[in-house]
């Protein structure tokens, strides 16, 4: 019965604080781009979806511990909290509903960068560029014994690729160029590239005179590079790239077999799977810090210190993702170091949670 009291009383709250914070982003994106949105009401619609989509980022945590503020404000001023402990629920009880509803929250938002809503941000900036915003050029590559170079790179909306000018270098065990691939255009298909009337050039290993050493050949299609999907090859290529959880697993897993820096990537998949959850430990620290009556404590101050705190916490976290995707730090260092610390910090405040009257 408690549970689901307060469970409602808190999602009340969050619904508030993530609809507006939800309409503000949107708000300032659509102005941002308002000179350059399409005229096409389908596509503008799509626009704000994904616009909305990508502001989870930023508006899902911080409503959720801003709303543990009001809930914990709103609840002492009705003296339902004193109610409550009255008849002998403890504050770890009172909580318990609250770290459970941001959990299940937070899985959602985990679960939703599975998916390819994890780039909606490119998604919403192909409608308003018309895809040219999004263009990727210069890509020098490895795969396996296959060095690729691509000159342009065009992710395509439906979850596609299109690439022009492509050359795939060939080596043996050896290190020597045994062959190369060549084509004007190549589109990422049924999880593989395929190159469109490619020259393929096969270099025989044993050079004689008087011998034809080369092997040309030209093909109307050819498939190769299967499983390096164009999102895999932006994530090792780019500076600091984006990446839903499948294809950052798969990224790192090919920067283990080629032997190449995993640092952006393992910053991405800490920043997915580990950050988020610094909302339910934010939210167990702030009610350490809730007096059990009014005249305890100044409520005013309480809740300004503890937005502040919140959005500091949120800020801290949020900047070293970027730097740890960057490339700038060791995602080890930036972000599980700080969130462990965050994490001894919970467990000594809600150990301590009951212990604690005024």
């Amino acid at each position: 019965m408690i549970f689901r009291f307060i469970s409602l009383y808190y999602l009340k709250y969050f619904f508030i604080v993530f609809f507006a914070l939800e309409g503000f982003f949107i708000a300032i994106d659509t102005l941002r781009y308002v000179d350059d949105l399409p005229d096409s009401a389908n596509l503008l619609i799509l626009f704000l979806f994904y616009d909305g989509i990508y502001a989870l980022t930023y508006t899902l945590p911080i409503s959720l511990v801003l709303s543990s503020i009001l809930f914990y404000m709103a609840f002492l001023k009705s003296s339902q909290l004193t109610a409550f402990m009255a008849l002998g629920y403890s504050k770890r009880k009172i909580l318990f509903p609250l770290l459970c509803v941001s959990s299940i929250f937070t899985l959602g938002y985990i679960g939703l960068n599975a998916t390819p809503f994890a780039y909606a941000q490119e998604y919403a900036e192909s409608i308003v560029y018309q895809n040219l915003q999004n263009v990727r050029e210069n890509l020098l590559l490895k795969s396996g014994n296959q060095y690729i170079f691509v000159r342009k790179l065009y992710p395509l909306s439906s979850g596609e690729a299109r690439v022009e000018g492509i050359k795939i270098f060939i080596l043996n065990d050896e290190h020597k160029l045994i062959g190369y691939h060549e084509s004007k255009d190549a589109f990422f298909e049924r999880n593989a590239w395929i190159l469109k009337n490619a020259k393929s050039v096969d270099i025989s290993p044993n050079l004689a005179l008087g011998s034809d050493p080369l092997q040309m050949s030209i093909n109307e299609e050819l498939e190769t590079l299967q499983g390096f999907s164009f999102k895999v090859l932006e994530t090792i290529a780019q500076d600091k790239p984006t990446a839903s959880l499948i294809d950052a697993f798969a990224s790192l897993k090919i920067a283990y077999k080629q032997g190449v820096s995993s640092d952006k990537i393992r910053g991405i998949l800490y920043s997915l799977l580990i950050i988020p959850f610094f909302v339910p430990l934010c939210i167990a620290i702030i009610a350490y810090y809730i007096p059990s009556l009014p005249r305890y404590g100044n409520l005013t101050l309480i809740s300004f210190a503890s937005i502040i705190a919140a959005l500091a916490i949120w800020g801290l976290f949020f900047s070293l993702s970027q730097l740890s995707v960057a490339g700038l730090i060791y995602p080890e260092i930036g972000l599980l170091l700080p969130m462990g610390i965050l994490f001894v910090v919970f467990l000594w405040h809600i150990r301590h949670l009951n212990q604690k009257f005024s």
